[in-house]
C-alpha cells in the first residue's frame, strides 16, 4: 500500500478530510483558516490527498476583489472502510464512503457466551457477505474498524479482560480478523468510536463527551477534537464508576458501579426477578432485548417497567453529572443501541439534572442530545477510526 509522506503531519489530513466532509465544498483559503494551519501546510495537505484520489476540484468561488478561489470537494467512491460494532448482545456492521454515507448496513452475529474460534468466523462471513452485496469493488474497501468493550490493548489489537468467556482474554482478534479478510484491521473502544463518528459528521462542539449504552455503559470524551485516551486509551470508563457506595459488588472490585444498576444486564435481571414483568413481556436470555422490553413497555404505560426505567435513568444522569464535572465539556451525546425508541426519556432526564446540578452550570451550557442514528453510532465511527488510521499512519494508506 502506498504511504502518505511524512512532510504532512497527522492530525492535518485528518483535519482536512473531516472538515471537507461536514462542509461539502470548501477553499483552501477557508480550510487554512478553519484549522490554523499554514497556506504552504495546507497546500501540502490537499496535495496529498489528490494524489490519492481523495480530493477533487469542484469549480470556483467568486469573490468580490481578485481571483476567484477554486473549491474542494470529497471523491466519496475513492475509499470504503467497514466499520462494526461487536459485543455479546450487539453486532452491527456498516460499509461507509469516503464522505460519510453508510452505503450498506447489517445486523451481524453477538459474540454470546462464546469463544472466539467460534464466533470470529462466523463475523468473517458476515462482514464478508456484507461487502459483497453492497457491490463495492474489493479493492477499494481499505479495511475493518473493530469497535468493541474494553479494557484492551488498542496499538496489540487485543482484549485485556475474560468476557464473555476466559479464552477473549489476550485473544489476537485485530490480527485473526485481518487474516481472515485480507484487509486491515484496527479495534477502537466503543464509546470512543463513538465519538468519533459524531465528529466526523460535524455538528459537535470541540469537547463533547459521550455516553454508550448497547450491551453494557461506556463512556468517551473528545478534548479539543481529539479523542482523550488516558495512558493506554481504557479511560472514561463510565460502567464502572460507583453511583451508589452501598451498591452491589461489581467484578471490576468496585461497588456500586453503574453498569451494574443501569444497564441492560442489571434492568434486565431485575425485570426477570419481578413476580409478573418478565413473563408479561416473554423476555429471555437476550438482556439487551429484555432491558428494550422494559424500556418499550415503561414508555407505553406498564407501571412496574416505567419503575426499572426510571432507576436507570436516575443513576445514569448521576453518572453524567460527574462525567461533566471532570472533563469540563459542552455537549453531551447518547449513543448506542439500547437508546434506541426511548432515548429521548435519558436525555430530557439527564439534561435536567445537568441543569441543577453540574459545577460549570452558571459558567456555560451543556447540552445533551441523542445521536444521529444511536444504534449505529458506533459502528459508523469504527469506519471513521479506520480512516483515521490510513491517514494518520505513513507507509499504512494509498
Amino acid at each position: 500500500m502506498r504511504a502518505f509522506g511524512s512532510d504532512v503531519r497527522k492530525p492535518t489530513l485528518v483535519a482536512v478530510v473531516d472538515l471537507i466532509r461536514e462542509r461539502g465544498t470548501v477553499s483552501r483559503v477557508e480550510l487554512a483558516e478553519a484549522t490554523g494551519l499554514t497556506q504552504t501546510s495546507m497546500t501540502n495537505a490537499i496535495r496529498k490527498l489528490s494524489e490519492f484520489g481523495f480530493v477533487r476540484e469542484a469549480g470556483k468561488e467568486r469573490i468580490s476583489r481578485g481571483t476567484p478561489r477554486r473549491l474542494l470537494r470529497l471523491q466519496p467512491d475513492a475509499c470504503y472502510m467497514v466499520g462494526v460494532q461487536f459485543d455479546r448482545f450487539a453486532s452491527v456492521g456498516v460499509l461507509v464512503d469516503l464522505g460519510g454515507r453508510i452505503v450498506i448496513r447489517r445486523e451481524l452475529p453477538v459474540v454470546g457466551a462464546r469463544d472466539p474460534d467460534e464466533a470470529l468466523p462466523e463475523l468473517t462471513e458476515a462482514v464478508s457477505d456484507m461487502i459483497d452485496a453492497s457491490g463495492v469493488p474489493r479493492t477499494k474497501v481499505r479495511g475493518i474498524g473493530l469497535a468493541t468493550y474494553g479494557p484492551q490493548d488498542r496499538d496489540a489489537g487485543v482484549l485485556l479482560t475474560p468476557q464473555p468467556t476466559p479464552a477473549w482474554r489476550g485473544y489476537p482478534l485485530a490480527a485473526t480478523l485481518s487474516d481472515a479478510t485480507g484487509l486491515p484491521v484496527v479495534i477502537e473502544n466503543d464509546a470512543t468510536a463513538a465519538g468519533i463518528g459524531v465528529q466526523a459528521l460535524g455538528g459537535a462542539s470541540s469537547s463533547f463527551a459521550v455516553v454508550f449504552m448497547a450491551g453494557g455503559i461506556g463512556g468517551g470524551v473528545i478534548v479539543d477534537g481529539n479523542p482523550y485516551r488516558g495512558a493506554t486509551s481504557n479511560g472514561v470508563e463510565l460502567g464502572h464508576i460507583t453511583v451508589d457506595p452501598n451498591g452491589p459488588a461489581c467484578a471490576c472490585g468496585n461497588y456500586g458501579c453503574l453498569d451494574n444498576l443501569s444497564g441492560p444486564r442489571a434492568i434486565s435481571a431485575r425485570a426477570l426477578a419481578h413476580p409478573s414483568l418478565g413473563s408479561r413481556l416473554a423476555l429471555g436470555e437476550d438482556e439487551l432485548a429484555n432491558f428494550l422490553a422494559v424500556g418499550r413497555a415503561g414508555v407505553a404505560g406498564d407501571a412496574d417497567a416505567a419503575a426499572l426505567l426510571e432507576t436507570s435513568i436516575r443513576h445514569m444522569a448521576t453518572a453524567a453529572v460527574t462525567l461533566v464535572n471532570m472533563f469540563d465539556v459542552g455537549e453531551v451525546v447518547l449513543a448506542g443501541g439500547a437508546f434506541t425508541g426511548f432515548g429521548g426519556r435519558y436525555r430530557d432526564a439527564i439534561q435536567d439534572r445537568l441543569d441543577r446540578s453540574v459545577f460549570v452550570r452558571h459558567v456555560h451550557d451543556v447540552k445533551v442530545r441523542l445521536a444521529e442514528r444511536p444504534e449505529d453510532a458506533a459502528a459508523f465511527g469504527a469506519a471513521m477510526v479506520l480512516l483515521r488510521s490510513l491517514l494518520e499512519a505513513p507507509g499504512s494508506a494509498g
